[in-house]
């Protein structure tokens, strides 16, 4: 009975100390270029207040006149709301201009560090990479 109590115990503790690395998984940054930043100005398409992630769809005219759609995310509603973002803060059709941490393989994603809409500016998730604090 004890060796087995002992057993149990010993593969609960596994267990939870496998649990951390999973959850951790999800909240890495390995698909960012970490080093620089991008800022662009576009329109906004959607604007999805949820969980895990908030994300933000807009588009952005390119150098050849066409439109690139992008996919930017910051974090969850409750951290949004505590720097000052909103549900209501995007509307289609609204004009934005964004700081931007970039997917390393060059698909149109992002992590906001900054954005700016209707004249104020927020900031998003982490810094903008090269600025001084």
């Amino acid at each position: 009975m004890r060796v087995r109590s002992a057993f149990m115990i010993l593969a609960g503790a596994l267990g939870w100390m496998t649990i951390p690395s999973a959850l951790w998984a999800h909240h890495g940054s390995a698909i960012y270029d970490e080093t620089k930043a991008v800022q662009v100005k576009g329109v906004v398409t959607d604007w999805l207040w949820a969980n895990p992630h908030c994300l933000l769809e807009f588009d952005v005219k390119d150098d050849k006149g066409g439109s690139v759609h992008w996919t930017a995310e910051v974090s969850n509603p409750p951290d949004m709301m505590a720097r000052g973002w909103s549900r209501k803060m995007f509307k289609p059709g609204d004009e934005v201009t964004l700081w931007m941490i970039v997917a390393k393989n060059g698909e149109p994603v992002g992590r906001i560090a900054r954005v700016e809409v209707d004249g104020k500016r927020y900031e998003g998730m982490g810094r903008v990479p090269g600025e001084k604090k």
